[in-house]
Formats: structure tokens, sequence, C-alpha cells
């Protein structure tokens, strides 16, 4: 599972459950992964995607699982963007940040650990199946 994979499922999810989609990129593109509208509330919720295997095709590693290594790395990476994302949008009242990956051992074993610091700190985690069902990281 690519990050235009999680991308994608997170995004279906959303909108499932009542937000719209203001900004949605892809791995060549810079920049805040997915914003989207709580269409309700009118809260914000800014999303830093990652994947378990490299979406550019050529690559070494396309299509091939990243290794614990590679995963930890994955991990540091996206939950660091989802600080400077926090610090970017401190008003917890208005909106959510989020980290999406895959569901899988691999990130569970290092998001677990930390998942009430990482909602200590505002920080959301959603984690996509290979079916791209959608479920949040318990707080």
């Amino acid at each position: 599972m690519n990050e235009n994979d999680v991308i994608a499922g997170i995004c279906g999810y959303l909108e499932e459950h009542g937000y719209e989609i203001r900004q949605r990129l892809h791995t060549t593109q810079q920049g805040v992964d997915i914003i989207a509208r709580e269409l309700v509330s009118g809260r914000d919720l800014v999303i830093e995607a990652k994947g378990a295997t490299s979406s550019r095709e050529g690559s070494p590693r396309f299509g091939k699982e990243f290794t614990g290594t590679q995963v930890f790395d994955r991990v540091a990476k996206g939950v660091f963007t989802t600080l400077e994302l926090r610090a970017e949008y401190p008003d917890r009242a208005q909106t959510d940040v989020a980290l999406a990956v895959p569901d899988s051992s691999g990130f569970r074993r290092y998001l677990e650990p930390v998942k009430h610091e990482l909602s200590a700190a505002g920080l959301r985690v959603f984690l996509v199946g290979h079916d791209l069902t959608v479920s949040e990281l318990d707080r």
C-alpha cells in the first residue's frame, strides 16, 4: 500500500463521514496531503499520509513492503510533520491534525506505544487497511 492508496482510503472515509475534501495531493506534490472540512461543525482536518511501499514505478522498492527500519523512518517523519502541522494550526477547537498510515503490524509497532502522547499533543492517527477501510488508533 503506497501513500496514494492511503490518501484514497482516507478521502473516501472522510467523504462518507460528512467531510468536504479541500485539498488532496499525490506523492509527487509537496504540502499538506489532505485538507478537509467537516460540513456540520466547520472544523478543519489536516492530514499527513505515509505509505508502506514506494509509489514510484522504476524505484527499487516499488511494490515491495518497506523494511522495519524504513517503517520506523516513515513513522518518525510522519510524527514530526504532524507536530509541525499542529504548531502551524494551534487552534485545537478549529483544526484537527492527523497522521494516516497503513494498518499493519509494522506501523502499529511504533505507534501503539506512543498513542497517548500523540493524543496529548493533539494528534490523531488513522489506520488504512488494504481494503481501504479506515479506523482510528485508540486515543
